[in-house]
C-alpha cells in the first residue's frame, strides 16, 4: 500500500535507521510531520535562510546550487531521494542552509520542525547516535580531505577541486566557471587548463559547454586519479 511505501522510505533515512517498529511507530504518533509537494523547476530552499526544520527528499530529484561569493562560479549537483538535505545547517552559529535547492523532477518532501527534533528524537538513543554519526562522518569527510592533498598534476588537482566542492562523490555535476578563474584556482595557464579539459571531454570524462563544465558522472570520474 501507498502508506507502506511511505513507512519503508522512512525507515531508509540515515535518521531513523536501526529504530526497531514499535519505538517508530511511537515517534510518528507523536512528530509533527508535515509532507509538501513541489512541482518541477521549484526553488523550494533558498541559501542564506533559517534552516527551521529537517528537510527529507522523500521522491524524485532535486539539484543544490552554490555560487562563491569570492571567485565567482557556480556548482551545482544532483541529488535524489531519500536523502536529507544539509542536516548539519540545523546546528552552530548560523543554522543558515548552504545551498539553494531546485526540484529537478516533481518531488515529495518531508519536513520535521527543529523543535520536535529536540523535544521528541532524543528520547530515542538511536535517533541521536544517527544523527551524531552523520555530524560526525562530515566533520571526518572535511578532515581527511584537508589532510589527503597528494596531487601533483593538472588533472588531479582540477577532479580534487570538485571533490571538495561536492556533497556527493557520485552522480551528475555542473561547474558554471570562467577558464580564466578555473585557471587562476589552479595557479596555472589558462590554456593549460583548456588543453586539459579538452583531453577529459575527448575521453568522455565531462561535456564542455559554454562557460560550464558537466560531470555526467562523478564516479568515473574519481576513478580516473585513483
Amino acid at each position: 500500500s501507498k502508506n507502506n511505501r511511505m513507512y519503508d522510505t522512512l525507515l531508509q533515512l540515515p535518521l531513523f535507521q536501526g529504530m526497531t517498529k514499535q519505538n517508530f511507530d511511537a515517534l510518528l504518533m507523536k512528530l509533527k510531520l508535515n509532507f509538501v509537494k513541489y512541482k518541477a523547476g521549484t526553488k523550494f530552499i533558498e541559501a542564506g535562510s533559517a534552516c527551521t526544520d529537517f528537510v527529507f527528499l522523500i521522491n524524485g530529484s532535486v539539484v543544490s546550487s552554490r555560487e562563491s561569493a569570492v571567485a565567482g562560479f557556480v556548482y551545482k549537483e544532483v541529488i535524489g531521494a531519500p536523502f536529507l538535505l544539509e542536516p548539519f545547517a540545523m546546528f552552530g552559529v548560523s543554522a543558515t542552509f548552504n545551498h539553494d535547492y531546485y526540484a529537478q523532477t516533481d518531488i515529495s518532501v518531508l519536513l520535521i520542525d527543529k523543535q520536535y527534533v529536540y523535544s521528541e528524537l532524543n528520547k530515542y538513543d538511536i535517533c541521536g547516535m544517527n544523527l551524531l554519526n552523520m555530524l560526525s562522518g562530515k566533520a571526518q569527510v572535511v578532515d581527511r580531505f584537508i589532510w589527503s592533498r597528494k596531487e601533483f598534476t593538472l588533472r588531479e588537482r582540477i577532479i580534487r577541486f570538485v571533490k571538495g566542492l561536492s556533497e556527493l562523490q557520485y552522480g551528475e555535476k555542473y561547474l558554471q566557471i570562467k577558464m580564466n578563474t578555473l585557471a587562476g584556482l589552479m595557479d596555472t595557464t589558462r590554456l593549460k587548463v583548456s588543453n586539459e579539459l579538452n583531453d577529459m571531454a575527448e575521453s568522455g570524462l565531462i561535456v564542455l559547454k559554454r562557460k560550464e563544465i558537466y560531470i555526467p558522472d562523478m564516479t568515473k570520474l574519481i576513478e580516473t586519479t585513483l
